[in-house]
């Protein structure tokens, strides 16, 4: 009986190189991993988004901030604010602290934020960096990453100067009128007859917070990176502003109607970020969990009862007697960058911990 033994044979194209010289085997390796570095040269891996130049504003940075400051002050004076030392503002400013430290320092700005103490969802941004978060959307946002997309949304309206490039385009206007009308405006309702009446002059239409939807687009894809810089789901953003679309009815919240819906925002969004590398995002922390409960029961007041007050000067007193003051002064300090955010105007209040738990236009929209 005859025993065949199987002796494994090496694939063609092996046994072929086998015959080669050695010189000529490694200068084909030598070869193949040039081609291979010239390669990954020329499509290289992404390292996440990278912001935009937010171009040409026509306005000075100085301007912006000027404009801005005084428009925060009147702010102060027609509506209610909660003071420095609160736990909604001291964990509003941390929280914009870790978003405002992803932005390039060249482009950012020294973002203040304050707390309203208003019902209704909003939030809104001055040129120069003052930024206003109502309770109402403290206590609304389902998550940390909801509430960041907000602010991180209304942030990239300051880094793309919306404000100011719709100023550029407007003839003979008072700038300030405009800011505290388009401010104001959307915070109480937007009614101008009653702004008039609180001693906010018009002018300017109102145009100056009245973002376009390229406006808006831009500061999806904007503040989609400051998100996921941040560690945070870009998405939560969307889904706050599919939240707020769901509420709307016949009289939808006034911040959708300063901020048009620019079409098909949750898909812009995700298709935005699908070539970002994946990364682990921060879920809510204790702080969030803590500072919501919170902000539930705090003494809040609709649009139509601030707008009252307004006119006989009942926030401006309230906010003296609780401690809420406006400082311009300290308010002026340099543009926070990544090792340095700048943090709000009060530097007295003591710090909450936190626990550790395409863009494709930069025109004047």
């Amino acid at each position: 009986m005859t025993h065949r033994i199987f002796v494994p044979q090496a694939p063609q194209a092996y046994r072929a190189l086998a015959r080669r010289p050695l010189w000529l085997i490694v200068l084909l390796l030598a070869l193949w991993l040039s081609v291979l570095l010239l390669a990954m040269q020329a499509y290289p891996q992404s390292a996440g988004p990278e912001f935009p130049n937010p171009g040409n504003a026509h306005m000075s940075r100085d301007n912006q901030r000027r404009l801005g400051l005084q428009a925060a002050a009147q702010v102060y004076q027609q509506m209610p604010v909660l003071p420095d030392n609160s736990p909604e503002t001291q964990y509003i400013r941390q929280l914009g602290q870790k978003l405002v430290a992803t932005i390039p320092s060249e482009y950012s700005w020294p973002f203040e934020l304050h707390v309203v103490a208003q019902k209704e969802i909003n939030a809104f941004a001055l040129p120069g960096g003052p930024m206003f978060v109502n309770v109402g959307t403290i206590s609304a946002a389902a998550s940390e990453a909801e509430l960041a997309g907000v602010m991180g949304h209304e942030m990239s309206h300051v880094y793309m100067q919306h404000s100011a490039k719709q100023a550029s385009k407007a003839q003979n206007t008072n700038l300030l009128a405009g800011i505290a009308e388009a401010a104001l405006g959307a915070t109480v309702g937007g009614t101008v007859g009653e702004l008039g009446q609180m001693g906010i002059q018009m002018g300017a239409q109102g145009i100056m917070l009245k973002y376009s939807r390229t406006d808006e687009s831009q500061a999806d894809a904007v503040g989609a990176m400051i998100l996921y810089k941040a560690g945070y789901n870009p998405q939560a953003m969307a889904n706050f502003f599919k939240t707020l679309e769901s509420q709307g009815g016949k009289a939808p919240p006034q911040w959708l109607s300063d901020h048009p819906n620019p079409g098909n925002r949750e898909q812009a969004i995700e298709k935005e970020v699908r070539n970002w590398p994946p990364v682990n995002y921060a879920g809510d922390t204790a702080a969030f969990r803590k500072v919501r409960q919170h902000a539930v029961e705090v003494k809040a007041y609709s649009a139509q009862e601030i707008a009252q007050g307004a006119k006989s000067g009942q926030w401006a007193a309230l906010n003296k007697k609780s401690g809420a003051a406006f400082n311009p002064t300290l308010a002026n300090a340099p543009s926070a960058s990544p090792s340095a955010p700048t943090p709000g105007p009060s530097h007295n209040a003591p710090a909450v911990s936190l626990p550790a738990d395409t863009l494709r236009k930069s025109g004047t929209g």
